[in-house]
């Protein structure tokens, strides 16, 4: 019967939150750069993001880091396939404190 109440409480805070947009960003890397570096780049210039070919990308909703995924096509346009996805009861929290 407990696992019954918890499960009627979780669907009670999903709909609490059902309706919020977020934003979504997958992080492909990132880099410090010098003005100067950036005064040089042009057409075609490449900006080594010193991250690994294939290494996961990080997913974050509104700068929040929720999961992990890969980089991929799908339909001609590039996807995330979601690896992993944190606890999913701490993003919850999350977006009901949001909420507040």
């Amino acid at each position: 019967m407990e696992n019954k109440n918890n499960l009627d409480n979780l669907k009670e805070e999903y709909e609490t939150i059902d309706d919020i947009t977020v934003n979504l960003t997958a992080e492909l890397g990132s880099i410090t750069l010098f003005v100067k570096e950036i005064l040089k780049l042009s057409k075609g210039s490449v900006i080594d993001l010193e991250k690994p070919a294939g290494e996961s990308v990080e997913l974050y909703i509104n700068n929040k880091i929720i999961g992990k995924g890969e980089i991929m096509v799908y339909d001609k346009n590039l996807a995330v396939r979601i690896n992993e996805i944190l606890d999913s009861q701490s993003v919850i929290q999350y977006f009901s404190k949001e909420l507040e």
